[in-house]
């Protein structure tokens, strides 16, 4: 962090600063490595992003304004873009969702059956078109609340609401057609 304060010039600029930081860095990296799926690339993403940031203070008006993390968030995704790009990737926006529950090294049958719906579902979740992926990406991965959803889309909060209840419906329904219960 010592790095990117030093390329701020006055005391307001680097309290702001730090509050970015603690607030939105675990968030961020999560975001990256959900698009690079490789740690060394999403450390170097989100360093980027935050020396950007260091650049462009002006740009933030309130570190708990919603506009703040769509800002950030914007170029983050640019950046990996551009990476992915160099690299001749396609973009998976749902690669690599976090297990939703950390399990011991035990390989229990139950373990590995959990384990096989998980992948289902992200699965599930690649098939989806834009917005509902994104919504629910945004939703369960990200822990964004509704209404921070509906400002980094551009769209209002009905819509996120209603879009996510469609997604659901949709996972659900090819849950069910790949034989398993609810």
């Amino acid at each position: 962090m010592i790095q990117y304060l030093e390329a701020l010039d006055t005391e307001e600029e680097k309290t702001v600063f730090r509050e970015i930081y603690e607030r939105f860095s675990r968030q961020l990296y999560r975001t990256a490595y959900y698009l690079m799926n490789d740690h060394a690339q999403t450390e170097d993403m989100v360093h980027e992003t935050f020396m950007i940031l260091t650049e462009n203070m002006d740009k933030i008006e309130k570190v708990d304004n919603p506009k703040t993390w769509s800002y950030l968030s914007t170029i983050l995704r640019h950046l990996c873009i551009n990476a992915l790009k160099r690299q001749q990737k396609t973009i998976a926006w749902e690669e690599n969702i976090q297990d939703l529950h950390t399990f011991s090294e035990n390989n229990s049958e139950e373990n590995i059956l959990h384990q096989e719906k998980i992948r289902l579902v992200r699965d599930l979740i690649r098939e989806l078109k834009y917005p509902y992926r994104q919504v629910l990406c945004l939703q369960y991965y990200n822990e964004m609340s509704t209404k921070d959803i509906a400002a980094t889309l551009n769209i209002k909060q009905d819509n996120v609401r209603q879009i996510a209840r469609r997604a659901k419906e949709q996972l659900k329904k090819k849950w069910m057609e790949r034989g398993y219960d609810q």
